[in-house]
């Protein structure tokens, strides 16, 4: 085997351009990778807002229909300790009720 200058350019040449499209192709798969693993992270956090959300929306019909069970025995219990001017705000509650009531 001769090695002259002349081989070693060329041996070098190959060489650097089989890297160039080897590093090419190596950030292509990366990148690929890169993608799916984001794609794939925005599936899990979009389903962990939506199960957050279902979670929160349960809790507020929940909330709505014990206050709305234990709504009916607050004036009773109020009446005697409250004023006048704060039977008053009780009523307008009793009023809110049936639209809290008509979403559930």
């Amino acid at each position: 085997m001769i090695i002259d200058a002349k081989t070693v350019v060329i041996t070098f040449s190959i060489i650097g351009v089989a890297m160039y499209l080897g590093l090419g192709a190596m950030r292509s798969f990366a990148l690929s990778i890169a993608q799916e693993n984001h794609d794939a992270n925005l599936a899990i956090d979009q389903s962990e807002e939506a199960r957050r959300v279902k979670r929160e929306r349960d809790a507020d019909n929940v909330a709505s229909i014990a206050f709305a069970k234990v709504e009916p025995l607050l004036p009773a219990s109020a009446l005697p300790q409250s004023s006048h001017s704060s039977s008053n705000s009780i009523s307008a509650t009793d009023e809110e009720t049936p639209a809290n009531n008509a979403t559930i």
